[in-house]
């Protein structure tokens, strides 16, 4: 299974961040899923201790939340994206501070969608319902 993005589909920050990532995934890897979808409801109860304010990657079986989620996005990219994967070498506690901040004000600083908005036709096989 490709890797799979679970973001929240009413955030105006987390929406960007996707058509970002649509933008330069020019291999086509990512897969997308809101979280309030059928696919993160199947997913095993284990693997989902995120909070709702949290951007997830789903990869092999493996869970990766919040800063960590976001740096192996990158890295998966490809090209000079990789080069973010330096950031690993700073404590994930600092990291997911400055996530935390970020994702604590993202309603009241990007806005939020009344309802998710819905892929354009050319992207619809990217997302998971």
């Amino acid at each position: 299974m490709n890797p799979t993005i679970i973001f929240d589909g009413h955030c105006r920050l987390c929406h960007w961040s996707v058509q970002f990532l649509i933008r330069h995934d020019h291999k086509r890897l990512f897969r997308f899923a809101t979280l309030d979808s059928a696919f993160v409801r199947g997913l095993d109860a284990q693997h989902l201790s995120a909070q709702g304010d949290s951007v997830l990657l789903w990869n092999k079986n493996k869970l990766y939340e919040r800063s960590t989620a976001i740096i192996h996005m990158l890295r998966l990219l490809g090209g000079f994206w990789r080069l973010n994967a330096i950031w690993l070498v700073i404590p994930a506690f600092i990291r997911n501070w400055l996530y935390d901040l970020v994702a604590s004000n993202r309603y009241r600083v990007f806005g939020k969608f009344d309802s998710c908005p819905l892929p354009s036709q050319e992207q619809q096989d990217r997302f998971l319902l």
